[in-house]
């Protein structure tokens, strides 16, 4: 028999799934909360139980997912044999991870926030954890020896714009060749080499 904390955590997951179900097919002006617990099939006061409001709620959802993929990433980068980084690899999967759910929830929400003061709040905060943990993972694998935290700031900053920039294009062409061109550019460049293994 579930505990009440296990039932808790089921019932959010529930709504958080439903809620980026609901962003990918309507987008954020489509989505709302009546909608997300009929999907999820929970109660309304269920949802108010645990998100009180809609910008909570897809603030909470997209970090839901976001983290998920970036412990996805993390795990596949430390499964590097005898710790040395295939980076082309890595490129791949990032890529992969940009042209999923994650990158276009993000999107949506990241466009609906300029106009919608509440969300943008939300998603700043969402947006500082994530960097968060993007830097940390910039450090270990492609500056392991910078001291400078402003230095693998701008680093990963720019390793992520990269990306966006891709991904955002690709949904006007629906081209994947050219991302991977780019990005096999990039890694030419050394922009993916570990400092100081160039």
């Amino acid at each position: 028999m579930a505990t009440q904390a296990e039932r808790s955590r089921a019932t959010r997951e529930k709504l958080l799934d439903a809620t980026v179900a609901c962003l990918l097919t309507r987008g954020y002006r489509g989505t709302s909360t009546p909608e997300v617990c009929k999907r999820a099939g929970v109660s309304r006061g269920a949802q108010l139980h645990h998100y009180a409001t809609k910008e909570e709620l897809v603030a909470a959802a997209v970090e839901h997912v976001m983290n998920r993929r970036l412990s996805e990433l993390r795990t596949r980068l430390d499964l590097a044999p005898g710790g040395v980084l295939d980076l082309t690899k890595a490129a791949s999967f990032m890529w992969l991870v940009y042209t999923g759910d994650t990158f276009y929830v993000w999107l949506e929400l990241v466009v609906a926030a300029r106009t919608e003061p509440a969300l943008l709040s939300l998603m700043r905060e969402v947006d500082a954890r994530f960097l968060a943990r993007a830097e940390a993972m910039c450090k270990a694998f492609l500056l392991p020896h910078v001291t400078d935290p402003a230095e693998i700031t701008a680093t990963t900053r720019l390793i992520l714009s990269i990306f966006d920039g891709l991904a955002t294009h690709r949904i006007l062409t629906g081209d994947d060749m050219l991302p991977k061109r780019a990005l096999g550019v990039a890694a030419k460049a050394g922009l993916f080499t570990p400092r100081g293994k160039a």
